[in-house]
């Protein structure tokens, strides 16, 4: 064993070490790695006095849902101020908890679980769990029991708290992952396991619904690879799987994530005949999207991961198998799709399986989609093969870059890797070919993390725009609710409000005045003042200093998580005393002022709510009476 160390320790000072391009600053509150980015050692992970806090930069926790650590954590997808989080396997389908959780996020500080949907499908959806506009679908991870593929449709245009089950059906094959068309009326569905092509030339690589009709969903098409040019078969045919789905915007063409290479985690051919049977695919789906007779999927392009090995850390290529393939518009207007990876040493990425960890992400360009072009990759340096004698030496554990999340679909510059064991990677892809990571976020363990693990993150994680926050499933903790700490990277925080008014009317009325934001156009120190006085209690209130200052995150009244409305936390005084003080405000366009006409329409009102956090209990909330509440995005 002796021997062992000191031949490691000799590797890790011969071997070339690639050093993390990590463009994070820690800051306040950050837990910055201690070892190669993305990595973890054994020995921080395992400590039997310390359990494992975390580790982050540039990020922080805004709320938690553990959903009673019932673990096996499956999607998650959100509509206004609503989540809804299901369940993969394991799990006892017989539980009142096994099911989709719907959590109300009107306090992103503090989610609560108000129901679980446990329709046949959103008992066990999985990567086939979607919404689009106001349509909610599930389906049944993988090959549903007795054979009945299961399939959930439910309308969440209502109280969203409240979904709206329109239809239970089955599908033509199992459902690994699944893709919604933003027109909400086709389902793509992709079967992972099962017999090979080989075995049976009737397999179905893809499934296709109408639902046109929501409340009756009918089976349009399948389609297996055997329906691809001769040539493009051969290249395919030698992997079992297809794994990842999804389209452009209006449907007419379909990106699929071929699942082989010789080193895929879902296993691959001994003979190694599969080592390039890994790729992007692409197929016109116009005839599906324009509901012609007689609908075809045809071939457009194939791209091998030997076909274009830009990145020499690839070798060939063939290491691992693709998939996810997200469908994009860059914010320079460019549509492209966004890759990962999937190989042998799994989830948790242990030290000694390290040489079979060859997993990184792609950025592949589809403006001529008979052509697609790998622009750009990202690997953390855990994962570069240059860095196996430190990672050997210090026994460093490492995920991989799995499921993929965006600041905007449509306009993307941010990409939110669920890593796995590495945790929430956050990349800025302003510059295409020069991807940087700016934050990470690893959970720390729960009760029921382990001995040898740390919680980790699978699912696709989601943004929400109108309020900067990022929602990530983690396998053993539950949902939770993140956010970038750099006003670069979250417009909320560069908000500006200010306001001056009155809520209440005569003596009970309370006058205020406020301002709050960034100096440097968003970007700087915090400024910002309130002064209130409330002539009905005799409360008068000096905020003097802002702390804090960003979307709704707490509980503030009336004021709920919005485009239009802001958090500001502060110091100061109240009646003369320190204190500190939440306030929230919301911008509804109104403008009142004395003197209007009778019978003259009422604008919807502007709201504030100011509490006391420490130093006093003094809470107040209304609409203004008189006078302005204005927010601002910069």
């Amino acid at each position: 064993m002796l021997k062992q160390a000191s031949l490691l320790a000799a590797l890790a000072l011969l071997a070339p070490l690639a050093q993390a391009e990590s463009f994070c600053v820690p800051g306040p509150g950050d837990l910055p790695e201690t070892t190669l980015q993305g990595g973890l050692t054994t020995a921080k992970r395992d400590d039997p006095l310390v359990p494992f806090q975390g580790e982050r930069c540039g990020m922080r926790q805004v709320g938690h849902e553990p959903l009673a650590l019932r673990g096996s954590f499956g999607d998650i997808q959100l509509m206004g101020l609503c989540a809804y989080a299901s369940m993969r396997d394991p799990s006892d389908l017989t539980l009142p908890t096994t099911g989709t959780a719907v959590i109300d996020m009107r306090v992103p500080s503090q989610p609560v679980w108000v129901q679980t949907l446990r329709t046949p499908a959103m008992q066990r959806a999985y990567s086939a769990l979607e919404i689009q506009r106001s349509t909610l679908v599930a389906a049944f991870k993988d090959f549903g029991p007795g054979g009945n593929n299961w399939f959930d449709i439910y309308d969440v245009s209502g109280d969203c708290l409240n979904p709206r089950h329109l239809a239970t059906t089955t599908t033509a094959s199992g459902n690994h992952d699944g893709w919604l068309t933003p027109d909400t009326n086709t389902y793509y569905g992709i079967p992972f396991g099962g017999q090979t092509i080989q075995q049976n030339p009737q397999r179905i690589d893809v499934h296709v619904l109408d639902m046109t009709d929501k409340a009756n969903p009918l089976r349009l098409l399948n389609w297996n690879r055997l329906q691809l040019p001769a040539e493009v078969q051969a290249a395919t045919l030698a992997t079992r799987n297809f794994h990842d789905v999804s389209t452009n915007d209006d449907g007419t063409r379909l990106y699929l994530a071929l699942y082989g290479g010789n080193n895929a985690l879902g296993g691959f051919p001994a003979d190694g005949s599969g080592r390039c049977a890994n790729g992007l695919l692409i197929l016109d789906s116009s005839d599906v999207a324009l509901r012609r007779a007689d609908p075809q999927l045809r071939y457009i392009s194939f791209v091998s991961w030997c076909s274009q090995p830009i990145d020499p850390d690839f070798g060939d290529g063939s290491t691992a198998a693709a998939h996810a393939t997200e469908f994009v518009i860059h914010e320079n207007g460019r549509p492209y799709i966004l890759s990962t990876d999937e190989s042998g040493a799994g989830l948790d990425g242990e030290w000694n399986r390290h040489p079979l960890q060859r997993t990184f992400s792609r950025l592949i360009d589809i403006s001529d989609d008979t052509n697609p072009r790998v622009v750009s990759t990202f690997k953390p340096d855990v994962n570069d093969p240059d860095n196996v004698a430190q990672v050997m030496a210090e026994q460093i554990n490492g995920g991989m870059l799995h499921y993929i999340g965006f600041d905007d679909r449509y306009k993307m510059r941010l990409v939110f890797y669920a890593g796995a064991n590495q945790g929430i990677r956050v990349v800025d892809f302003r510059v295409p070919e020069s991807p940087r990571e700016i934050a990470y976020y690893k959970a720390p363990n729960v009760a029921t993390t382990r001995v040898g693990e740390n919680d980790f993150t699978r699912p696709d994680p989601r943004y929400d725009p109108d309020n900067c926050l990022i929602y990530t499933g983690w396998n053993q903790g539950g949902l939770r609710i993140l956010e970038l700490t750099d006003p670069e990277y979250n417009a909320c925080m560069r908000r500006l409000t200010f306001g001056i008014g009155r809520i209440g009317s005569g003596r009970q009325r309370v006058d205020f005045g406020f301002e709050a934001d960034r100096k440097h156009h968003g970007y700087g120190d915090l400024r910002g003042l309130l002064v209130l006085h409330d002539h009905g209690t005799g409360a008068k209130i000096h905020l003097k200093e802002v702390t804090a200052l960003g979307s709704v995150h707490d509980a503030c009244g009336s004021v709920l998580p919005a485009q239009n409305a802001v958090q500001f936390d502060g110091s100061g005084t109240f009646n003369g005393e320190a204190a500190t003080f939440r306030v929230c405000v919301q911008d509804n366009n109104a403008r009142i002022f004395p003197g209007r006409k009778p019978g003259q329409s009422q604008p919807p009102q502007s709201r504030l709510h100011v509490a006391c956090t420490s130093g006093c209990t003094y809470s107040v909330d209304g609409t203004v009476q008189v006078g302005i509440i204005e927010v601002q995005q910069r």
